[in-house]
């Protein structure tokens, strides 16, 4: 999983410290170094397919272009911007965006609104009714950000992605020189890969992770030996970690929601190596 500061990391080629994105929810400024601008100046083709979080995705605002883009339905990237940059965007001449559900303004959340906005419901709320990030949990476990969702799987993002990177890719000319960064949201909360796709992995069977302390008593002695917030984020009473729901508490967690979560991501990783293997074949 790759947060925003090592996307920017990733795209400048500068540590956090330069680039200035220290955490998830600082917009990466338009100026530093980009690969890809690198590359569009060079003469090649540029794109962006799916999860770009250069910048954040909750903007009531519009004040980012990530999100002004696809609010458009704009894929072809043109100036001026509203951020006064002119040209393709951090070096991207075609973005289609997406994020891990189907709510909001990136492309993905639009085709699903317009071409199957009955699948809509079955994915994750990421945010509760009050707008803080969702606890709720539900699968065999209850574990939390776990939804079973009924959604085909050609639909999903993952396939989704895959589909408009080949889809580029066919576009282009056969001695074009091309860039394409191809994003998938997955593997990431919430736990929603399509349900008819579970069955790959049975969570009964997942084994805990090597070194996984069962014992909430040996749990509770590491934490004790480290610097006190983390004691304080296990047990509930301290906010530290803006990821995670702020009304779910850590201690609760169970082996098995542990098996449950792990199973789910790997169904995740599965359909990404799918994914990736049909662009490799269009690509050959």
């Amino acid at each position: 999983v790759v947060c925003m500061p090592s996307r920017s990391t990733m795209l400048t080629g500068q540590h956090p410290g330069t680039h200035g994105v220290w955490m998830n929810g600082v917009p990466l400024p338009v100026d530093p170094p980009s690969v890809a601008a690198e590359l569009h100046r060079a003469g090649y083709r540029t794109a962006l397919v799916g999860k770009p979080h250069f910048e954040p995705f909750l903007d009531p605002f519009g004040r980012f272009t990530e999100n002004m883009l696809s609010r458009q339905g704009v894929h072809t990237v043109e100036a001026p911007w509203h951020d006064g940059t002119t040209g393709p965007h951090r070096g991207f001449d075609h973005m289609e965006l997406a994020t891990h559900g189907a709510v909001g303004p990136l492309h993905y959340a639009r085709w699903i609104g317009a071409e199957h906005p009955e699948a809509i419901g079955g994915f994750y709320p990421v945010l509760d009714a009050e707008f803080e990030v969702n606890a709720a949990g539900e699968g065999a476990t209850g574990a939390p950000q776990v939804k079973d969702n009924p959604i085909p799987r050609e639909w999903y993002h993952t396939d989704w992605v895959a589909d408009r990177a080949i889809s580029w890719l066919d576009s282009l000319a056969a001695d074009d020189d091309w860039f394409c960064w191809m994003s998938f949201p997955d593997p990431h909360h919430p736990w929603d890969p399509p349900a008819g796709e579970l069955h790959r992995v049975d969570w009964r069977d997942v084994p805990l992770p090597a070194g996984y302390p069962e014992s909430r008593a040996e749990r509770e002695a590491i934490l004790d030996a480290k610097p006190r917030h983390w004691r304080r984020w296990y047990d509930g009473t301290l906010v530290s970690n803006y990821e995670a729901p702020t009304r779910w508490v850590p201690a609760t967690l169970t082996a098995d929601q542990v098996r449950e979560v792990n199973a789910r991501n790997a169904v995740e990783v599965e359909l990404i190596d799918e994914a990736l293997g049909r662009v490799l074949a269009a690509i050959e």
